[in-house]
């Protein structure tokens, strides 16, 4: 009987862990990709001292709108041309008990060179993403709006390779905030050009998680288990030797 009881209280131990871990399981993820409401890119430059063969000649404020190119990114000895992208994130919701666990701006990489503005077969060594409460409207202010979200090294691209900028914090406070729009920027933060894939807009790629709910731990589960098998054990076997005492009739 002892040896049965035994066997009894390591079964249930088993059982007991294989509800504890199974409760673990990581919480199922959603995935969103948003493409933009609009696009467009804004060129920073002065044409007039273009001719006089200047290095400084832009001053940081938007003078050319071009709506529905997104491609052209350069920055070089007579000016610059920066990407935007609008995206309108008022039209999804995080579920109940949900929260936004990646959020990934991707592009993709057209060709590097892009010979303007004094650049020729140079590319930029890297990329810097920037983010601002956007109005799904193409304005050249967007040029200076925005704050440095994050960047990639590029010096070893390649014509095709996908780049993903993780804005995650900037999608969340966007959210948080109840903000219809959020707007990006892609801009060359050294010396060179080059152009993105105007035909494959960006996208945004959202990933959602829920909330896991608190489980016992599976050591938790399996002490109190082994408590209630060791003190039914030690009680089996503290009734065997009274039984043995008793008087026969």
């Amino acid at each position: 009987m002892n040896n049965l009881y035994h066997k009894v209280a390591v079964a249930s131990v088993c059982i007991a862990l294989g509800f504890g871990l199974g409760a673990n399981k990581e919480a199922k993820a959603a995935t969103l990709s948003l493409e933009p409401t609009i696009t467009f890119s804004v060129l920073d430059f002065d044409g007039s001292l273009a001719v006089y063969g200047g290095s400084t000649l832009f001053d940081g404020l938007g003078d050319q709108l071009r709506t529905g190119d997104f491609h052209y990114l350069v920055r070089g000895l007579y000016g610059e041309g920066a990407g935007f992208a609008e995206f309108n994130i008022g039209s999804f919701s995080v579920a109940p008990n949900s929260f936004i666990n990646s959020a990934i701006f991707q592009v993709e990489i057209f060709t590097l060179i892009a010979p303007s503005f004094g650049v020729e077969d140079t590319s930029p060594s890297s990329l810097g993403i920037f983010g601002y409460v956007g109005n799904g409207t193409a304005e050249q202010s967007d040029f200076e709006a925005g704050v440095l979200l994050s960047s990639l090294d590029v010096s070893s691209s390649s014509p095709g390779d996908i780049l993903k900028f993780d804005v995650t914090p900037f999608v969340n406070q966007r959210v948080s905030n109840g903000d219809t729009f959020a707007g990006f920027g892609i801009r060359a933060l050294d010396f060179g050009g080059l152009q993105l894939n105007n035909s494959i807009p960006p996208k945004l790629i959202i990933e959602t998680a829920k909330i896991a709910e608190p489980v016992p731990e599976p050591t938790t589960i399996f002490g109190s288990a082994l408590t209630l098998g060791v003190v039914g054990w030690l009680k089996r076997k503290k009734s065997n030797p009274q039984s043995k005492t008793m008087p026969q009739h």
